[in-house]
């Protein structure tokens, strides 16, 4: 059941189930797809896990509640916004899970609030990006002249199985044209290095074979991540830039497998209370 509540600046819709479990799992989606995006993930994890998903600002019936601006949808503004939610339903930590734009307001959200993860994983997300001027007017223009239907279509390119293709042609049909708009250039040009560089919190970043505009972008990320230490890169086969639809069985078994030596690594690194 999708749930609707009103904080400061923001109405948001978010999806809770495995409540009364110890540990949280957060997922955050990217930009025109939806909370719909990680219904397995939901129903793998919500036996063991309070498991939670967020239509950020803008997604879905998420709403600003002021009008609406450029700057309203500012990555840090979507952190914010998540900060509150957990804040409001009193959810201290989390296990966060983001894929693209997700992973990068995850980055946010670890800068302003590192105490909030108790792990960190990406997926379809790069710390650093540069976009070009020609490229990003053609992104621009492409989102301007068409309509969210051919937008669906073009999107679902990046699927690499027939349900994974019908999934993200769905939500990317829904897409609200002047707030993508609004984000694009957010997720454009953005640099996270330090942020990694300043954050010790146990981390993965899951890798598409196939999402090759991203893995083009990753050295950066990865170079960081391996000098800071706490870190591994899994690549999962014949998944593109969304792992978790191409390949849900692997995605879940590839992120259980960390949280679940995550939270023995940290069993034994407390001290009994005996």
């Amino acid at each position: 059941m999708i749930k609707t509540i009103e904080l400061k600046n923001s109405e948001l819709e978010y999806r809770l189930t495995g409540e009364g479990q110890s540990e949280t799992i957060l997922f955050l989606h990217g930009l025109g797809a939806n909370l719909s995006q990680f219904q397995h993930q939901h129903q793998y994890f919500d036996k063991d896990y309070q498991v939670i998903s967020v239509n950020l600002r803008g997604h879905g019936r998420s709403r600003v509640l002021r009008r609406p601006n450029p700057a309203a949808f500012e990555l840090s503004k979507m952190a914010l916004d998540v900060i509150e939610l957990l804040e409001v339903l009193g959810i201290n930590q989390v296990n966060f899970v983001g894929n693209s734009m997700g992973g990068n307001v995850g980055y946010e959200i670890l800068k302003l609030k590192p105490s909030l993860f108790s792990s960190f994983t990406t997926f379809g997300t790069t710390a650093q990006l540069s976009t070009s001027e020609i490229t990003f007017k053609i992104m621009k223009y492409t989102y301007i002249i068409l309509n969210t239907k051919t937008i669906g279509n073009l999107a679902k390119a990046a699927g690499q199985t027939d349900t994974s293709r019908e999934k993200i042609k769905e939500m990317m049909s829904h897409v609200n044209r002047p707030i993508l708009l609004s984000i694009l250039p957010n997720i454009a040009n953005f640099n996270y290095l330090d942020v990694i560089k300043t954050s010790s919190v146990p981390s993965i970043l899951i890798k598409g074979e196939f999402d090759k505009d991203i893995n083009k972008a990753l050295e950066s990320t990865i170079v960081e991540f391996e000098h800071r230490g706490n870190f591994k890169i899994v690549e999962i086969e014949n998944v593109g830039h969304f792992a978790n639809l191409d390949n849900p069985d692997k995605f879940n078994w590839v992120l259980a497998e960390f949280i679940d030596k995550k939270s023995k690594t940290m069993a034994r690194l407390t001290p009994s209370a005996h």
